[in-house]
């Protein structure tokens, strides 16, 4: 299985970033096991969609 390290580094920022943010929500009461919950979530949900639907870039030749 092939890995690309920077796709992971790019989850795992997506990752600390959801969960750190839901943990930190001053209005909301929400256990640290639940803020991982939708940190990895949300990482599996850029996951599928990164794989299934990338970007694609589309180059024009200019003829000159």
């Amino acid at each position: 299985m092939n890995f690309n390290i920077n796709n992971l580094i790019k989850y795992c920022i997506l990752f600390s970033v959801v969960t750190f943010s839901t943990f930190f929500i001053p209005n909301c009461s929400i256990m640290n096991q639940h803020a991982v919950y939708i940190g990895l979530l949300a990482a599996t949900t850029f996951v599928l969609l990164d794989k299934y639907y990338p970007s694609i870039v589309i180059n024009k030749e200019e003829h000159i």
